[in-house]
């Protein structure tokens, strides 16, 4: 199987959901996510964001599909569907299949796990994930929906660089990209 990239907003606590929706809203984490998402080497090919039902309906309908990407939902409650920019399949293992052959697996370049919690673990589980973008919040939240990040992964960051700290809305934050740890 193919292995993927989880990018997730996470509070202090491992927070990332609220009622359907983020407990937060920081612009500079939103541009991150789709210039991180979006971004190719092999200019022929595009990525695929994958997310569950919940993710897909929290996106605001004038956004759905997320542009210049692959969006493939998992649901077991939504009508199957296969067009260009969007497919709706009912299991992990089958979206998983379908973007290990062709034409996909020639076609897509990254295939980013944009959760939400139930998919990020289904990812994380069956050690397909290569690298986990996280957005830290240094603030606790009400949140209903949390992710423990899994302990094989550690931050990949030269440590004598300074962690750059952002700000906006009153919330400190920071950017970190997570690496299967060596053994």
């Amino acid at each position: 199987m193919r292995k993927m990239s989880l990018i997730v907003a996470m509070d202090a606590d491992g927070g990332i959901g609220k009622n359907g929706t983020l407990p937060w809203s920081i612009k500079k984490d939103m541009q991150y996510f789709v210039k991180t998402t979006k971004k190719v080497e092999n200019p022929e090919k595009r990525n695929a964001v994958l997310m569950g039902r919940k993710c897909w309906e929290s996106i605001p309908e004038s956004r759905r599909p997320l542009a210049g990407r692959l969006n493939i939902v998992l649901s077991r409650q939504l009508a199957e569907q296969k067009s260009n920019d969007l497919i709706i399949t009912n299991s992990f293992e089958s979206a998983l299949k379908m973007l290990s052959e062709p034409p996909f697996v020639d076609s897509i370049e990254t295939i980013w796990n944009i959760g939400g919690a139930e998919i990020y673990q289904l990812a994380i589980n069956e050690k397909l994930v290569d690298e986990i973008h996280i957005t830290k919040i240094y603030k606790s939240f009400d949140a209903d929906v949390h992710l423990k990040m899994p302990e094989t992964f550690k931050i990949d960051e030269n440590p004598s660089e300074n962690l750059e700290f952002f700000e906006e809305n009153g919330l400190k934050f920071s950017f970190h990209v997570l690496k299967v740890a060596e053994n």
